[in-house]
């Protein structure tokens, strides 16, 4: 059974606990398996394209008891986590991408829901020639 999977099963353990018992020996567990798999940590840099996925690496980050934090100077959307490659690679990246794909596709969804209530229409028409020089607005 490799990594992903004993976490799995003991977050599955978690969900399930019944008394107060049970639920501090799954964290327990939890505990003992990223402690195992933290060794030769590496600092990553992570940087992602919106707020909304930072929150998420963020989040996921503190599931797994593991600090985001950026350095004065980053970017809002740059977060750095120390963490060992396999632990990155097998769980924290691959479930980041799992949860910020479904991000996308409901974010996708609500926005085309949102555009249709304000017009049918929405594409914008592509002229050629010339850029003119005039005031830019930028959100």
């Amino acid at each position: 059974m490799n990594l992903v999977e004993k976490i799995e099963k003991v977050e599955a353990l978690l969900k399930g606990a019944k008394t107060a018992g049970e639920k501090e020996a799954a964290k327990r567990a939890r505990a003992r398996l990223l402690k195992k798999n933290a060794k030769h940590p590496i600092e990553y840099s992570v940087r992602v394209d919106s707020p909304w996925k930072k929150r998420l690496f963020v989040a996921l980050c503190a599931k797994h008891n593991l600090r985001a934090y950026r350095y004065k100077g980053q970017k809002h959307t740059t977060s750095m986590v120390m963490v060992s490659k396999y632990f990155m690679d097998e769980v924290l990246w691959p479930e980041f991408k799992k949860y910020a794909k479904i991000f996308e596709e409901l974010a996708n969804d609500i926005l085309g829901d949102l555009i249709s209530q304000i017009h049918e229409t929405s594409e914008e028409v592509v002229i050629s020639g010339e850029l003119p020089q005039k005031n830019a607005l930028q959100v």
